[in-house]
C-alpha cells in the first residue's frame, strides 16, 4: 500500500489556506484596495460576484484573513497592501433566504456583541441589543426603515468609537450568499440608507464586504434602483485551462504524486469548466483511486467514474430530477452527447429534432433552475460539469 498523506484538495469548503489560493491576482488587488480605502477614510463597499461555485466565498475568506493581519496571500501574489498589515474589527454573516432587513441588522449587531472582546479584550461593548430587538415586531413595514437605520447606525457608532480608541483600522462587515435574499426583504434599502447615514455621520472607516452570484446586485436593484452606486462590483471569472492544471499539479506535488495523464490540461478543464469545487473534487478522487503515486489516464477515468457513481451520485441525481421530464430530459441528454462542455444551440436543435423557437422557453427555464448556464450567445453548458459525466454513465432514464 502507498504511504498515507494529507489530502491537499478541499472540494467541500472554501479555501482557507493562502498557500492553496491560486490566481485571482486582479480581484485580490481590487479587494485589498478596498481595505486600503476604508483604512484611510474613503469607504468602498464591495460585492464579489460570479457563477455559483466559482470561489467567491474563498476570496472573501482570504480578504478576511488579510483584514485581520495575515499577509501570506498578498506576499505570495506580490500585491501592494499600502500598509504593513491590516487590523480591522470584523464579523462574518451568511445570509438566510428568510431574512428581512431587521433580521440582518440584528444578526450583525449580535455578532459584534458576542465577538468584540476577541478584538479588544479591554473594552466591554454595550449596545442594548435587547432594546434593538423590540424594533422587529413589524419587520415588513417600510415605515419602520428610518427608525431601523437610526437605531442600527447609533449602535454601530459605539462599536466604531471603541475600535478607533483601540487604534484599529476600522470595521468590516462580511456578508456571504447575498443572492439568497428575497426582493421584498428591504435589504437593498437597508444597505443604501445605512451607507448614506454612515457617510453623513462621518463613520468613514466602516464598510460592507459582500459576495453573491452574478446578478445579485441586479436582484437588489429590483427593490432599490440606486443600489448600484453603493457597491463596487468585483467580478470573479472561472479559471483558465492552464490555471486548472496548475492547481491540480500543485496539489499532486504536495501529496508527493506525479501525473502522466494524456492532454491533462485540456481534459481537466473539460470536466471542471474552470470551477474550483470540481477541480478540487477531481484532484482529491484521483489521489484516492491511485495505487502507485503516479497518476495516469486510468486514474483520471476511475476518478470521474467514482464521482458520478458514488461520491456525488445522489447530488447529481437530484439535479437531474430538478431539470424536469419530457422535453427537458431530451435537452439535457443532447447536451451530454456533445463532445465538448460548451454546446451550441444548433446541435441541441438537431439532436432533439425541433426548431430553436420550439424549445427556447425550456432553455430559459433550465437556466433559471440553475441546471444550465449560458457562457455565450447561442451556447449552453451544465452548471455542474459533473452532471454531463453522470448522464453519460447513467443516462437520463435515471429520472424514472
Amino acid at each position: 500500500m502507498k504511504p498515507r498523506f494529507v489530502d491537499p484538495f478541499t472540494p467541500n469548503r472554501p479555501i482557507d489556506d493562502p498557500d492553496r489560493f491560486f490566481g485571482r491576482a486582479e480581484p485580490v488587488n481590487e479587494m485589498i484596495d478596498s481595505l486600503f480605502q476604508v483604512k484611510n477614510g474613503n469607504p468602498k463597499h464591495t460585492i464579489v460576484t460570479g457563477d455559483r461555485g466559482v470561489g467567491k466565498s474563498s476570496l472573501l475568506t482570504q480578504v478576511h484573513l488579510t483584514a485581520t493581519g495575515d499577509n501570506r496571500l498578498t506576499d505570495r501574489l506580490n500585491v501592494d497592501r499600502g500598509a504593513k498589515k491590516y487590523d480591522f474589527v470584523t464579523i462574518w454573516h451568511d445570509v438566510d433566504a428568510t431574512q428581512s432587513a431587521f433580521d440582518l441588522a440584528n444578526s450583525i449587531l449580535s455578532k459584534f456583541e458576542s465577538t468584540f472582546q476577541k478584538f479588544i479584550s479591554s473594552f466591554k461593548l454595550e449596545i442594548d441589543l435587547a432594546g434593538f430587538g423590540k424594533l422587529g415586531r413589524d419587520k415588513q413595514n417600510p415605515l419602520n426603515m428610518t427608525q431601523l437605520i437610526d437605531e442600527f447606525v447609533a449602535r454601530l457608532e459605539k462599536i466604531f468609537q471603541a475600535a478607533m480608541k483601540s487604534k484599529k483600522d476600522g470595521i468590516l462587515i462580511f456578508i456571504d450568499e447575498l443572492d439568497r435574499i428575497r426582493p421584498d426583504s428591504m435589504i437593498a434599502s437597508f444597505f443604501k440608507l445605512t451607507c448614506e447615514r454612515m457617510a453623513r455621520d462621518n463613520l468613514k472607516n466602516i464598510a460592507f464586504v459582500c459576495a453573491g452570484i452574478t446578478g445579485a446586485i441586479q436582484k437588489l436593484e429590483e427593490e432599490h434602483a440606486s443600489i448600484l452606486r453603493t457597491f463596487r462590483d468585483v467580478p470573479l471569472p472561472r479559471f483558465e485551462k492552464e490555471e486548472v492544471a496548475e492547481i491540480l499539479c500543485d496539489g499532486f506535488d504536495k501529496a508527493r504524486h506525479s501525473q502522466e495523464v494524456t492532454s491533462f490540461a485540456e481534459r481537466s478543464w473539460e470536466v471542471t469548466v474552470g470551477l474550483p469545487e470540481p477541480i478540487h473534487l477531481i484532484g482529491s478522487e484521483m489521489l484516492s483511486v491511485d495505487s502507485d503515486g503516479i497518476l495516469k489516464d486510468d486514474d483520471f477515468d476511475a476518478a470521474i467514474k467514482k464521482i458520478v457513481t458514488d461520491v456525488r451520485k445522489n447530488k447529481l441525481a437530484s439535479l437531474l430530477r430538478k431539470a424536469g421530464g419530457g422535453k427537458y430530459q431530451k435537452i439535457v441528454e443532447a447536451l451530454a452527447a456533445f463532445d465538448k462542455k460548451i454546446v451550441p444551440l444548433e446541435f441541441i436543435a438537431t439532436r432533439i429534432g425541433q426548431e430553436q423557437s420550439q424549445f427556447s422557453t425550456n432553455m430559459a427555464t433550465l437556466v433559471e433552475r440553475e441546471i444550465l448556464f449560458k457562457p455565450a450567445t447561442g451556447h449552453y453548458a451544465f452548471t455542474d460539469p459533473m452532471l454531463k459525466e453522470y448522464i453519460k454513465v447513467n443516462g437520463v432514464l435515471a429520472l424514472e
